[in-house]
Formats: structure tokens, C-alpha cells, sequence
């Protein structure tokens, strides 16, 4: 489910009105909010990555509950599944690609290994290390992906997408210049309702720097600390 984006930017001025710390403007809260979340799309990528090497080791994640699955939760708004035809054994990247996940070979159980480009060269010139079509490989560039060896047919990519930026859509009154949500018009933001906490922190923490309030900032990392310590 996602975030509500008025819940949120009313919980921010609430917060610096309550500490009379000062104001951001919808455009400011719009172009904080759409960083935050990457960021917390970047962690929360990096920790599935960490638990699924985890899962694959066979280590018991903690003694508690399932953080695996946890993240999967966190990571399930930007996932998406596409099959791309490949041509001259490359295709175009999806253009709303963030992240990729995995590649295989559609309709089969053979995934492509992924390697950087710089070391392709390395890899062909060994019999012992020369990608095969039962071994294949793949480097990806900003535009496209390029399998080797060159493949055929299609591939089967997950990947995680890239965000909507999110929008707190308002008017504004001719006389008073009173602002008033339009929820016909907003974007919420994408992810996990469990990162809300942590969404707003981030963005008190930018908004901090834009106020120029070295308060905020500092208060907006402890309690980021504190999350962290309880999280741990």
C-alpha cells in the first residue's frame, strides 16, 4: 500500500511548527520527498541483496522473525517482471529500470551471469572461463544489454523500477493564498507503508539544509539513530 502523500507533508510541517523551525514550500517538500525515496529504495535494495546472499548461504537471518520476507514487502511496490526480444544478442534496457535483479533465458531455468564489461575480455580468453550458452553472461550499459555469447530469442528480466516522484498536487486561494490539497491530482509516494517513519526523518533531515537549521538536521538524526538502534 502506498504512502499518502498529505499525511506525510502535514506530519513534516507539524513538526517544524511545533519546533517553530520554519516552512517548506510543496515544491521543496515534491523535490525532497522524490530524493528520500531513492534513498530508501537504495537501502532497502541493499539489504535484500545482503539477505538473499544470506538465504543462499543457508544463515539463519536473526532469531526472530523473518527479515527476508520483511524486505520482500519493502521491495514488492518496484518490482516488475518483463520479457525483452533480444536482437544481435542485445535488447534495449526497460527505460523505467533502477535495478536489476535477475536476467535468464525465457522458459528455461538458465540465468545469464552478470559481469562488467572491462573484464568481458578476461572471461573469452579461456576455454575455462568463456561464457557458454549453457553458462551465459551479460554487462549492461546505460542503453542496453548485451549477452555473450549472443543469444537468441528473448530473456526474462526482473528488475526494480524506477519510482514516481511524489506529488503533493494543491490550489491556492486568489484572496488568502491559503494552499489546499488536491487529492485528485497527487502522486503518493511508492514505497512500503513500514518506511514511513523513516521517510519522514529523511526528509526533516533535507529540510534542515533547506531552511538552514543545523537543529533539524541534528534532532533528524537522532531519532534516524534511534530507529537504526531499535531496528538492530
Amino acid at each position: 500500500m502506498a504512502i499518502s502523500v498529505d499525511k506525510v507533508y502535514k506530519t513534516v510541517l507539524s513538526i517544524l511548527n511545533k519546533e517553530s523551525r520554519g516552512f517548506i514550500t510543496p515544491d521543496e517538500f515534491n523535490k525532497i520527498g522524490a530524493q528520500v525515496q531513492l534513498d530508501i529504495l537504495d537501502q532497502n535494495f541493499h539489504d535484500y541483496n545482503k539477505a538473499v546472499v544470506k538465504h543462499i548461504r543457508g544463515f539463519a537471518v536473526n532469531d526472530y522473525g523473518d527479515i527476508p520476507e520483511k524486505i520482500e514487502q519493502k521491495i514488492d511496490p518496484f518490482y516488475k517482471a518483463n520479457d525483452l526480444t533480444l536482437s544481435n544478442g542485445k535488447v534495449a534496457v526497460p527505460t523505467d529500470l533502477y535495478k536489476t535483479i535477475n536476467i535468464s533465458i525465457t522458459n528455461k531455468t538458465i540465468q545469464l551471469e552478470k559481469v562488467d564489461k572491462k573484464s568481458l575480455s578476461y572471461l573469452l580468453s579461456s576455454p575455462l572461463t568463456k561464457p557458454t550458452t549453457s553458462f551465459p553472461i551479460y554487462y549492461q550499459t546505460d542503453t542496453e544489454i548485451i549477452t555473450n555469447p549472443s543469444l537468441t530469442g528473448s530473456i526474462s528480466i526482473e528488475y526494480i523500477k524506477v519510482p514516481d516522484d511524489p506529488v503533493w498536487a494543491h490550489t491556492v486561494n486568489n484572496v488568502t493564498g491559503a494552499l489546499t490539497f488536491n487529492d485528485s491530482a497527487d502522486v503518493p509516494f511508492t514505497l512500503h507503508e513500514s518506511d514511513r517513519v523513516q521517510l519522514v526523518i529523511g526528509i526533516l533531515k533535507y529540510a534542515g539544509l533547506v531552511i538552514e537549521d543545523t537543529a533539524v538536521i541534528q534532532a533528524a538524526s537522532a531519532e534516524e539513530n534511534k530507529q537504526i538502534q531499535l531496528q538492530s
